[in-house]
């Protein structure tokens, strides 16, 4: 048998609790830790197998001692280097981690992730984390080992362009020509163009402007671009783009002398960039079984790696156009559209992401948006433009903190935030348009109102919880709420929409975009007010059901949205799980204690009804999904809280059992705790108990990885 940790003493984890066996830790039952064989190894003659190791699902570096039985236990898959690259100076971190002895560790501080960053309060799983004691610090919430392209970046990840007056042979035009290879042709090209604006999808980000930079390219080298593409003609093309991206951009205020700053000979590579991604745009759009991509060659035949290849080419854009240092609002533009694809083709809880908003953040201020001037009376083009510009912006840096439970990189306190007119490119109206349409302004200016309330949001969710203020939560409450009401009636959702034939899709879509942004800013507010009970709770339970009900409707009428299920694997990190957590917390607490919840209005048969649409919903997800693994893990502990809900059924002694079994005796459940928070206190139970066990196993996961949930071994 082999020899154990120390002598005679069962390894501890770094929670406390003592180290399973290995047999029953790989069938996820509980251990007594009885030596020198627990007493279910020696029902089931495992006595040979039956040891303790001191931190099985650890990754160890290939010097590292060990027993001889770890290396066919746990083995580190090789990563390749490809990636997209980014304009950031490291695109790559390494994944393998070298640990350190248990006693030479440094503590892992709560809500510390281990290579994925930090996720803080307001993450799209903290309901989850804050209420199971036995889930642990160590959660993998990253989804960055997914994020490899299926094929070879166009830049190397030590691509460098240092200045040179010599454009021949140049890595700029080398990068340039390999981009305008990928351009397709023509016809694709202007369909795809087209039809992303013609679904209203991004409307809202310059579509008349692309379109016509689109035209421009094709009207000047449709003969060059042409298959098959010339190399000599694509270098002259690169050479014509670097050239012009070397010189600074002049921003008329006037939309004529603009755009002609930047089409024609004034083409540069920014303009290029922003083809390519509405080109992505409207790739990503489709599903993978569309029959366009039957008319595609070669890989292009494959969603995600279109997807991929376009994205790659949007990347080299930027960095093309960040050769000379200059900074303009087109710039700033192609880094916003290049953010967005990374969230939907990495993922939302991808460093990528975090960094990439950092560097559109750092431009954004440099090009002064966060302080934009009075207009005076006088409106422009110009002005407006940008002021749309930094709303998506500023609207995206609280979306990303919300999620992730980071700082916000923007300030409202040092912002003069403008926000812009709901007016169409060609009418000038103040305020909100008077003839009830939805424009390429209205949504920005709906998002920049409820962004201000966000902020102040985020300001007393992440900063000291001892500064939390009953008067200012419920101040907060009030304004978030009058400021949803001063919203257009175009714009505001009411549950009559859902089946009215009388509704666009495109307009259901935005109403219930903001409706749900609206909803997610109140259950932060609810919850934190719940937390030091200045609020009962039902409050929070209604609005935790009706933002689970409506990102359920999303799903359930899904044929409506064809367009945008894209963006289907974020609104679930954003706003169904997190409600789902909360209703989840609130159904078990109910359980155990009904008296606690006296006078609490719980409609378990409809959050259970709406959970398991939600099961449905994730699982739906393809893999091809930037958030498709976090989706997946969420599924099945949904599904393992649905069960509990839906066993528990207290009154006779076998029913008292099966309580026992999931976790719910007279000691088992851990109450509420100093924050107002549900646990599960699994430290009582003993001995084999089922399937799920004691629910330890899920300490020593690695969820960075699936499949966490071993299925296989359940009865």
């Amino acid at each position: 048998m082999a020899s154990r940790t120390g002598a005679g003493v069962v390894p501890r984890r770094r929670n406390g609790k003592q180290q399973a066996c290995e047999p029953c830790r790989k069938a996820k039952i509980a251990c007594d830790h009885s030596l020198p064989v627990c007493s279910r190894c020696k029902r089931k003659n495992l006595s040979a197998k039956c040891i303790y190791l001191p931190a099985p699902m650890t990754r160890r570096s290939p010097s590292s001692p060990g027993p001889a039985k770890i290396g066919k236990e746990v083995s580190d898959s090789p990563h390749t280097s490809a990636t997209i690259s980014s304009a950031s100076p490291i695109d790559t971190h390494k994944r393998d981690h070298i640990i350190s002895p248990p006693e030479c560790r440094t503590p892992i501080e709560p809500g510390r992730i281990q290579s994925g960053g930090f996720f803080g309060p307001t993450n799209y799983s903290a309901v989850f984390v804050e209420n199971s004691d036995n889930i642990g610090n160590d959660i993998q919430l990253s989804n960055d080992s997914d994020t490899l392209p299926l094929y070879d970046s166009l830049q190397a990840q030590n691509f460098l362009m240092l200045p040179s007056n010599e454009f021949r042979g140049s890595p700029r035009i080398a990068l340039g020509v390999r981009i305008l290879r990928h351009l397709p042709d023509e016809k694709t090209c202007n369909f795809l163009i087209q039809r992303n604006f013609d679904t209203s999808c991004h409307a809202i980000r310059l579509g008349e402007v692309i379109m016509t930079m689109s035209r421009s390219l094709w009207s000047m080298w449709g003969k060059e671009l042409e298959e098959p593409r010339n190399t000599e003609d694509l270098e002259r093309i690169s050479a014509h783009l670097c050239k012009n991206s070397e010189t600074h951009f002049q921003e008329a205020e006037d939309y004529e002398p603009w755009i002609a700053a930047t089409t024609g000979a004034n083409l540069r590579w920014e303009a290029v960039g922003l083809v390519f991604s509405a080109i992505a745009f409207s790739v990503v759009s489709y599903s993978d079984r569309d029959g366009f991509f039957t008319t595609q060659s070669g890989p292009r035949k494959d969603r995600r790696h279109f997807a991929l290849e376009l994205k790659d080419c949007v990347q080299s854009c930027v960095t093309l156009s960040n050769y000379m240092d200059y900074i303009n609002m087109l710039m700033v533009t192609l880094l916003l559209e290049n953010l967005i694809l990374t969230t939907i083709l990495s993922g939302d809880a991808s460093l990528l992401v975090w960094r990439q908003l950092g560097d559109l953040v750092s431009m954004s201020t440099a090009l002064g948006l966060h302080r934009l001037s009075d207009d005076d009376g006088h409106v422009t083009f110009l002005s407006q433009i940008k002021k749309r510009l930094f709303v998506l912006v500023f609207h995206i840096d609280k979306g990303a903190s919300h999620l992730t439970g980071r700082p916000p990189a923007l300030s409202y306190r040092y912002t003069r935030f403008r926000v812009p007119l709901d007016i169409d490119d060609t009418v000038l109206i103040q305020g909100w348009n008077q003839e009830g349409r939805i424009t390429s302004s209205t949504i920005p200016r709906a998002r920049a109102m409820l962004c201000i309330i966000s902020d102040e949001v985020l300001e007393i969710s992440l900063g000291d919880p001892n500064d939390l203020k009953s008067d200012r939560i419920l101040s907060l409450l009030d304004r978030l709420q009058e400021t949803y009401l001063s919203l257009p009636s175009v714009i505001r959702f009411s549950p009559s929409d859902a089946y009215s034939h009388n509704t666009a899709d495109w307009v259901l879509w935005y109403r219930l975009i903001v409706h749900l942004s609206f909803l997610e800013q109140r259950l932060t507010l609810e919850r934190l007010a719940h937390k030091i009970q200045i609020l009962n709770g039902q409050s929070m339970i209604d609005c935790a059901l009706e933002m689970l009900k409506l990102t359920n409707l999303i799903w359930v009428q899904r044929d409506r949205f064809a367009g945008h299920h894209h963006d289907y694997d974020w609104m679930l990190m954003c706003w169904g799980v997190p409600s789902s957590g909360v209703l989840c917390v609130e159904v078990l607490k109910q359980m155990k204690s009904p008296s606690a919840s006296e006078g609490l209005k719980i409609p378990k048969s409809e959050i259970v009804q709406n959970l398991s649409l939600l099961i449905g919903f994730l699982e739906w997800i393809i893999p091809g999904a930037g958030n498709y693994a976090l989706c997946k893990r969420m599924s099945q502990l949904v599904k393992k809280i649905l069960d509990q809900i839906l066993n528990h059924s207290p009154g006779s002694s076998q029913q008292d059992a099966e309580s026992k079994t999931l976790g719910f005796e007279e000691n088992g459940f851990a109450g509420v705790d100093d924050n107002g928070m549900v646990g599960v206190d699994m430290n009582g139970l003993d001995g084999d108990v089922g399937g799920f066990g004691n629910l330890d196993w899920l300490n020593e996961l690695d969820w960075s990885r699936g499949p966490w949930m071993n299925l296989d071994g359940l009865t």
